[in-house]
């Protein structure tokens, strides 16, 4: 029995020197065991090593283990193969169901206990705790000697709690992963496996107490343990000068290791020591620098390397020396800087292709190594897919987001919330279920426009079908698209699927979740295990294994084997967890809440293990975890500030303070602290830097994935301090992107490059275009993208809106404000999603619908507006608005709290409404005549409709809220009202560009009406207004001195006032003096001379005329010949239309593109103001005396421009005769 240590610098040989004596002394002594030990990940690198290095390429006498690996295999020499062994998964969820039991003996972990992710913490330090032999018998020693209440001792006495918790649970019947080195050391003197063997330790920088102790136990009974550690030949191993010295770790294991010896009267045979030789049988014997690295590295005043030669530190270095030459691009050390992580990777990508290319490197010569490789592993996938670079990411994946798990966690969902809707279609998108894409798509639509979320709603039989989504020839020119429920519904089809074929996909869904909705209800009483078969069962109905299968091998077939490896082993991890819960838990009784938590516990610590799925591929990993073997270049990226060394971490449970106070005062040995972290850092980047035997490229960036400024790391100035003549080689963007390897990386550089006279560019154009014209091709369309007005032809045109397009004015000004989404809405159907919920556009219908109501009411009782009392208004109100919800009320309006608050309110504002329209109705001569006027092609009207040549014409439909009369002797006086929920503002201007139709044509229509009817055939129709009315609940400022006193009759009434001259109409009125006093008596009666209405948009002046704000007024002319422009500007943009007109050419105004503000189309059409041919419409900005003008011209000139078509259409018809 002996012990020997192997050390040497790093590349000095020490595992060719002991795999060697391994296999020699194998094939010597073939009756005896050889046993390599090494860290887990390092087992198959070893084993393939090992295999290599003997004669046969097979190994009999030789194992390669790790320590859990080799309890095991002495566990089953010995029949110990009953010991159940909780590993990490099993381990998270014995703590979550220890913490719910606990809970309310828990302090400071109570708040967050059921927080993803906190159960995690908890296991990691109770891990600590029991790796470093931290029982709860030593908390409780702990605990009672402290004797202030601090967080500390409450945190402590947390994790003691949950610690007995979880060693109750254990009892008897399982043991901890860190248990297992406990259970060998008890049973290792049984085994004849070690008493013949000889044991061998590579690869570790420092034992655990546990390996300690198991390793001074080993050292009693086998022959001989040999171990190697990596330190400076030329340093006294049995010597340490601290934390700070490099080989610290190293040097203490040594320590620790000849101490036990000692103690058992162990022989400690001679040390080997292996230095940096110049023989050529070590790493560096191609590079004298990656050699000269080496040696001085974090060491006490190291040499400096210039001029290809090494000089101490005090010697001097010339200055011109210090530049960047030839010397650079010959050296096998260089240093990068990029632009962010994304450039570094890049960076990396391209110095492998090339050194690939020119100097016959294989991929697996390389490795990328990073500080922080989760954050570059996010670019990875596509950068060096880019560059088409064949690369393994040494990182176990956690399965939390695996489609299979969020199937899984979906399903419980639906269960736990009963059907809502994001967890059914969240359980569907994740692709198990045995729906198409198509008809998942379509029920979601269905749901969301239906309100289909709750399990009584999947349980009832569908009968309503959206209207504004339903697939019929008659839906294309319905503008109103009303939401209703009828029997015709039966007879159409939702995206060409029947109310029958949605009730067929209704019931499949219904009824998958019927038997594990009934397992988790809470008065079955079923338990964990029988829940886990509900589960089971689900997965067989669906045929989750043959589908994740079949995946697996998709991606196989696609050459995307992680993924590939990825699926296969996803399910039987899944099927293993279930096994564990239900051995673990299964008689438990648990709600869907705490099984969802148990499941996500299991699930979060659950991980895919990888292998490399090509052997010629490039490495990516960390600087602790991953084992690099024999790399030739070496890429280390990220040497950033807060990278390297790492940022400070919190300390996890247990704060980095509250473990410098365990440490000091009580003693307690833990996992290293922060401070000590810095300096086991420094080792683990000798270690790695150390590993190429060519070439090494260090990079940083200047700013982080988020673009902030990002300082390089400490080592950076240390490594130039050691190589005076390296300098930062400065990589843009755009220098990455000049020296391309593949056609990706190639058309990369042609779309970032804008020297279109570069010679470069051109000739790889050229190249490009003979190996794939199509690539280039669409490279072409998109690099020189001009935007084209092109019309779509008149055939299409009338393909899409038919020969007599019924459309509404809203339809007209849309395709005035943008043709472009007029095309997509009207002409290609496409729309928003319809949502089940209370909108704005619901609250505005629910009032217009609730003010046809009470009009209604009024006219049943024949009164009139300005007669109803107070108290009957009010109660008419409120019935008329009841009366509106229950006839609009398919989305379930009720069904919520929130929107019966807002139909409360809704109450409060179309009383106020109603008063203020009475009160504008009392205080003048017009009385309502028409409420919600309906017209379409149907009617009468020829102010609705417009011949655009011989075949094809528009007909205006619409719906006019009120037409008011006055009459005056032989003539009557028409106003129309639209009422408004939103914010208008009338603006002349906006009439004139097409932006404001509405109440003119409403005008227009409602003059022929009344011209037309038997009552006023013999009356003089004239234009009295055109109004909006602001439906508003008004703020009156409450400050104001004039309102202090609520019950002065008098404020009452300047109130009362305030309030009307807020919810005046605004509009354009005609400006004669009789239709002035139709819309209010008192205009021309005031005592003062001047006056302001607050019933109608005008003022007056005391000589009578009107003032200059506040007065929207015009002549009977302007009037008649603001009817007249729209009738034109109408017939000559439906002409467009049917033209195929479909421009994007949004309107703006100021500084805001109105077309563009609320468009749902704004990323269909790609309006880019900065792409040459898009061009904006600007609003004209004229005084309304000057659009008059501007509209008769307008007016001649599309009558100019008729006549002429109309003479060239004669002459092609007279020649056709001819």
């Amino acid at each position: 029995m002996s012990l020997q240590l192997v050390v040497g610098n790093s590349g000095s040989g020490k595992t060719s020197y002991i795999y060697n004596k391994i296999v020699q002394e194998a094939n010597d002594n073939k009756r005896k065991n050889y046993l390599i030990i090494v860290p887990e990940q390092f087992t198959m690198v070893t084993q393939k090593e090992i295999v290599s290095a003997t004669k046969n390429k097979a190994i009999m006498n030789i194992d390669v283990l790790s320590f859990d690996r080799l309890a095991y295999r002495i566990f089953d020499e010995l029949g110990m193969n009953n010991l159940r062994i909780l590993e990490d998964t099993g381990k998270s969820l014995v703590l979550r169901k220890v913490a719910q039991e606990e809970k309310n003996n828990l302090t400071v972990f109570a708040p967050n206990i059921n927080k993803i992710g906190y159960i995690e913490k908890i296991k990691s330090i109770m891990s600590e705790f029991m790796q470093y032999q931290v029982t709860p018998e030593t908390l409780e020693n702990l605990i009672s000697k402290m004797e202030n209440e601090s967080v500390l001792k409450a945190k402590l006495s947390d994790i003691l709690t949950l610690y007995n918790g979880f060693y109750r649970f254990l009892e008897g019947k399982y043991i901890t992963t860190e248990d297992v080195l406990s259970k060998l050391i008890l049973n290792a003197d049984k085994s004849d496996i070690l008493k013949n063997s000889e044991i061998f330790l590579d690869g570790y920088t420092g034992f655990t107490p546990s390996q300690n102790k198991l390793i001074g136990k080993l050292l009693k009974i086998v022959d001989k343990v040999t171990v190697t550690f990596t330190l400076d030949s030329k340093e006294d191993y049995l010597k340490t000068s601290g934390i700070q010295d490099l080989f610290n770790m190293p040097k203490k294991s040594i320590s620790k290791l000849l101490n036990m010896a000692k103690e058992n009267g162990i022989e400690v045979e001679e040390t080997v020591v292996l230095g940096v030789s110049n023989d050529g049988k070590n790493r560096y014997k191609n590079s004298e620098e990656l050699k000269f690295l080496e040696e001085n590295l974090f060491r006490h005043q190291p040499k400096k390397f210039c001029n290809s030669k090494i000089v101490t530190s005090k010697e001097q270095v010339n200055e011109n020396d210090n530049q960047e030459s030839e010397s650079l691009n010959n050296s096998e050390v260089k240093m990068y800087v990029c632009q962010s992580p994304r450039s570094e990777l890049a960076n990396a990508c391209r110095i492998i292709n090339k050194l690939v290319r020119t100097q016959g490197y294989r991929y697996r010569d390389f490795a990328i190594v990073a500080g922080d490789v989760e954050g570059y592993s996010n670019y990875v996938d596509e950068i060096l897919g880019k560059y088409e670079i064949p690369y393994f990411i040494d990182q176990t994946k956690k399965i939390l987001f695996q489609p299979f798990i969020e199937m899984i966690r979906a399903a419980i969902e639906i269960v736990r919330t009963n059907y809502s809707y994001e967890s059914v279609f969240r359980f569907l998108r994740c692709g198990f279920s045995d729906l198409s894409i198509k008809e998942i798509d379509v029920l979601d639509n269905y749901a969301l426009a239906s309100g289909i979320n709750s399990g009584s709603k999947w349980k009832k039989n569908w009968s309503y079908m959206p209207k504004n989504s339903v697939n019929s020839q008659d839906n294309k020119n319905n503008q109103s698209n009303p939401r209703n429920i009828n029997d015709e519904n039966q007879n159409k089809t939702y995206f060409s699927y029947t109310i029958e074929e949605l009730n067929e996909k209704r019931k499949y869904i219904y009824n998958l979740f019927l038997p594990l909705r009934e397992s988790f209800l809470t008065n079955n009483k079923k338990t964990i295990k029988e829940q886990l078969t509900e589960l089971f069962r689900l997965f067989e109905v669906l045929n989750v294994e043959e589908k994740l299968s079949t995946k697996s091998a998709e991606y196989e077939k696609n050459g995307d084997l992680v993924r590939a490896k990825e699926y296969s082993q996803i399910y039987d991890i899944v099927i293993d967890l279930f096994e564990k819960i239900a051995d673990l838990l299964g008689n438990e009784i648990v709600t869907s809440k705490e099984f969802e938590e148990l499941l996500d516990a299991g699930f979060e610590s659950a991980k895919v293990a990888t292998i490399p799925a090509k052997a010629d591929g490039v490495i990516i990993g960390d600087i602790e975890r991953t084992r690099l073997n024999n790399i030739k270049c070496l890429i280390f990226v990220g040497v950033n500030d807060g990278i390297i060394p790492i940022s400070a971490s919190s300390g996890g449970i247990i704060s980095q303070f509250e473990r410098s106070v365990l440490e000091e005062e009580f003693e307690m040995e833990l996992a290293p602290n922060t401070r000590d972290q810095f300096f086991i850092q420094k080792y683990y980047l000798y270690l790695n830097i150390t590993k190429p035997t060519d070439k090494l490229f260090i990079s940083y960036h200047t700013h982080d994935s988020e673009t902030n400024p990002s300082r390089p790391s400490y080592f950076i100035s240390t490594i130039k301090k050691m190589f005076p003549d390296l300098v930062d080689i400065k990589m843009t963007d755009n220098s990455i992107s000049r020296e391309f390897s593949t056609m990706k990386t190639a058309i990369n550089y042609l779309v970032h490059n804008q020297d279109y006279e570069d010679p470069t560019w051109l000739s790889l154009c050229k190249v490009l275009s003979e190996r794939d014209s199509d690539a280039m091709e669409s490279f072409y369309r998109a690099k020189f993208y001009r935007y084209f007005n092109e019309p779509i032809s008149k055939i299409v045109a009338q393909e899409l809106y038919g020969k007599k397009i019924n459309m509404s004015v809203t339809r007209l000004e849309n395709f005035v404000t943008c043709a472009y989404s007029h095309f997509l809405k009207y002409g290609l159907l496409l729309k928003e999603r319809e949502q089940a919920e209370f909108r704005s556009l619901d609250i505005g219908n629910i009032y217009h619908a609730a003010l046809k109501i009470y009009g209604d009411l009024v006219k049943k009782a024949n009164k009139q507006w300005r007669d109803i009392s107070d108290e009957l208004r009010d109660e008419w109100s409120d019935y008329s608005l009841d009366q509106a919800v229950l006839e609009y009320d398919d989305i379930g309006i009720y069904d919520s709290a929130t929107n019966q608050h807002v139909i409360k309110r809704m109450k409060n504002v179309l009383r106020q409404t109603i008063w203020a329209l009475s009160f504008q109705i009392k205080k003048g001569k017009f009385e309502p005549e028409e409420l919600e006027f309906s017209f379409n092609q149907t009617n009468d009207i020829d102010a609705i409709k417009f011949a655009l040549n011989e075949e094809k014409r528009i007909n205006l439909q619409g719906k006019i809220d009120r037409i008011d009369v006055a009459k005056d002797d032989n003539k009557i006086y028409v106003k129309v009202i639209d009422y408004k929920s939103g914010n208008m503002k009338f603006d002349l201007v906006k009439i004139y560009e097409g932006l404001q139709l509405q109440l003119v044509v409403y005008l227009s229509a409602a003059m022929e009406i009344k011209k037309n009817s038997d009552e006023y055939k013999n009356f003089n129709v004239i234009p009295g207004g055109i109004l909006y009315y602001k439906i508003d609940d008004p703020v009156i400022d409450a400050d104001d001195k004039a309102f202090k006193d609520k019950s002065d009759i008098n404020v009452q009434e300047k109130i009362e006032n305030d309030i009307l001259k807020k919810l005046k109409p605004d509009g354009l009125l005609n400006q004669d003096k009789d239709v002035i006093e139709a819309f209010d008596k008192e205009s021309f009666t005031s005592a003062s001379g001047s006056y302001t209405s607050n019933v109608a948009p005008f003022g007056l002046k005391k000589d009578g005329n009107f003032t200059k704000n506040g007065s929207n007024v015009t002549s009977q002319e302007n009037m008649e010949l603001i009817c007249e422009y729209v009738k034109k500007f109408i017939q000559s943009n439906g002409k467009r239309i049917i033209n195929g007109d479909i421009e994007v050419k949004p309107i703006e105004e100021g500084q805001k593109t109105l077309s563009c503000t609320f468009c749902p189309f704004i990323s269909i059409c790609g309006y880019d103001k900065s792409i040459l041919g898009y061009e904006t419409r600007s609003l004209v900005k004229i005084d309304p005396e000057e659009v008059y003008e501007k509209m008769k011209t307008d007016i001649a000139k599309i009558e100019y421009e008729e006549r002429l078509e109309n003479e060239s259409n004669t002459n092609e018809q007279k020649e056709g005769d001819i």
